[in-house]
């Protein structure tokens, strides 16, 4: 099939291929497999991951990072110098001594010096509350600090990327019918199996919360049609209990006379969190109430 041979020639090819060339090709391959999992993992590796779902995070995409600062004092000045993080309270210590790489695939495929440290510098009021704890004295003072992320972090991040579309290639080619003109008659266990051992490298609970929220943004509610306004919110993760309050509060509004969102489901969408269950609780409640006020307005008519 012509268009597994040439993800598998782009995927090895490293020096020719750009990663988001290779990763916008395998969105074709996925209108073909139609695989929910591969679609998440591709529209993250092309768009970038959420910075505040830092669970959510592939391994490779994290790392224990070295911290650096540069100090001046009245008679030295020192420049390049590692910082020891025993100092920081544990809040601060957690927030610079893990990076999470969160930027699409590409922007790191497309920097100048491959072979050159990238750094991410440090939010100026974190750099002031430790300006003078980093040395006894308070001399030298820390006047710019950074977390120093090597080359070869980044390296490792696109063989990642390159290697596990390579390898779920060669897969699906395996599984091909003979003389199939495309992927489509892929059995979809296949898929599935081969999307979350090769992709996910086997982390199931990652692959099927990917899956699910790229469920839960293509999902539209009709107006006026409740069912699918509940089937939404509990793919969303909301309870049971929760579904059933919306639908009493949607009734006792239109029973009042309102045509349009009326208070008691303003009050629900208010206060949606009592109603996340465990699946709606990894989502996060602004998220989840993002999409429940979206599908909710749709139901009457408002939304888009």
């Amino acid at each position: 099939m012509k268009l597994l041979d040439e993800i598998i020639e782009m995927a090895t090819d490293d020096d020719k291929e750009p990663i988001g060339s290779l990763l916008r090709k395998c969105l074709v391959l996925e209108r073909q497999l139609k695989n929910d999992k591969f679609r998440a993992w591709l529209n993250l590796e092309l768009d970038g991951y959420d910075r505040d779902k830092e669970d959510e995070f592939p391994d490779y995409r994290v790392f224990n990072c070295v911290n650096k600062g540069d100090f001046l004092g009245m008679t030295v000045q020192l420049s390049d110098q590692p910082i020891s993080l025993h100092i920081m309270n544990e809040r601060d210590r957690k927030m610079v001594q893990t990076v999470h790489l969160h930027q699409p695939a590409a922007s790191y495929d497309g920097r100048g010096d491959k072979n050159g440290s990238a750094v991410l510098p440090w939010n100026p009021a974190l750099t002031v509350k430790y300006q003078r704890k980093i040395y006894e004295g308070g001399e030298p003072a820390l006047v710019r600090a950074w977390q120093e992320i090597p080359a070869s972090i980044l390296v490792d991040l696109l063989e990642q990327v390159r290697t596990r579309v390579l390898r779920f290639a060669l897969d699906i080619k395996d599984n091909l019918p003979p003389d199939s003109p495309d992927a489509t008659h892929v059995p979809s266990a296949i898929v599935e199996h081969s999307v979350v051992n090769n992709i996910y490298g086997g982390n199931i609970l990652i692959a099927s919360h990917a899956e699910n929220f790229s469920q839960i943004v293509q999902t539209n509610v009709s107006e006026g049609n409740v069912a699918e306004l509940e089937q939404a919110l509990a793919k969303l993760g909301i309870t049971q209990e929760g579904v059933k309050a919306l639908r009493s509060d949607i009734e006792a509004d239109e029973k009042d006379g309102h045509a349009t969102v009326g208070p008691k489901t303003k009050e629900w969408l208010t206060n949606i969190g009592k109603y996340l269950g465990k699946e709606g609780a990894k989502a996060g409640l602004e998220v989840a109430k993002q999409f429940a006020t979206k599908w909710v307005l749709q139901h009457y008519g408002l939304g888009v």
